[in-house]
């Protein structure tokens, strides 16, 4: 635990939140969903998330937009850390499977097990990265 960047970890999660909220937006928009300053009511708003969540493109799409940022926030973390780039590029994955398991919702089980089975994979990828990036040998 000691060589891990507790301060690095939370800014890349504070970063990739910030990230995935409006990528979420735009694609809820692109999607033709509700968008922010809509005159509908919470059931009408409900409805018509129902029909996103049905939508294979519309998930699939997000599971990329968040494998994306999940790539970039381990790459944040590992780089925020300046050492030990696979621990904390891990650590901010594990942190982004607590967050996810909490906000899930309504979201189809088949989405649920593709993202967390990309999760850790990708905070890795994203702190290997940066290891590379670094200059230093991937080992």
């Amino acid at each position: 635990m000691q060589n891990i960047s507790i301060r690095a970890v939370i800014l890349a999660t504070l970063a990739v939140l910030g990230i995935d909220i409006f990528s979420g937006m735009l694609l809820t928009q692109m999607f033709g969903g509700p968008g922010w300053g809509t005159e509908l009511s919470r059931e009408e708003i409900r409805r018509a998330y129902q029909v996103l969540m049905q939508d294979v493109r519309y998930l699939a799409l997000g599971l990329l937009l968040g494998t994306a940022s999940t790539v970039l926030g381990g790459y944040l973390a590992a780089r925020l850390a300046r050492s030990m780039p696979y621990y904390n590029a891990l650590a901010f994955g594990v942190l982004g499977i607590l967050i996810s398991m909490i906000g899930a919702g309504d979201l189809p089980t088949w989405v649920k097990i593709v993202g967390l089975g990309l999760s850790l994979p990708a905070a890795v990828l994203g702190g290997h990265i940066a290891k590379l990036r670094a200059g230093k040998p991937a080992s």
